[in-house]
């Protein structure tokens, strides 16, 4: 049995931006079985924010489109299993041509 871990990452986009950042790296000789993801968004977001979660160039979460919402917590249960050295990407879309919008992303799983 593997150790139960979270990765959290708070993203704050820019107006009109588009990019992804890396949140973790699976270890050497290690696995990583991500269970599920927490979005938040903060009130006002109005769903102009698009955050989705990659393994490497594949997304995993959500399975179709991405998240967005404005003043609500998505939860959603994930089983992906990734390898040695690979990594967890956020994916994000600031679709405001005027305001910079945030999202705290919590990804859950476990560590073998």
């Amino acid at each position: 049995m593997g150790k139960k871990i979270s990765i959290a990452h708070y993203l704050s986009v820019p107006a009109d931006t588009e990019g992804d950042v890396t949140i973790y790296e699976v270890e050497a000789a290690r696995k990583f079985r991500v269970t599920s993801v927490h979005v938040t968004f903060p009130l006002d977001t109005n769903f102009e924010l698009e955050v989705s979660v990659y393994r490497g160039i594949r997304q995993i979460a959500p399975h179709v489109g991405s998240y967005r919402g404005d003043g609500q917590v998505i939860e959603d249960d994930v089983d992906e299993e990734l390898g040695s050295s690979e990594r967890v990407i956020l994916h994000y879309k600031n679709n405001s041509t005027t305001s910079t919008r945030s999202a705290f992303v919590l990804v859950r799983g476990v560590l073998e």
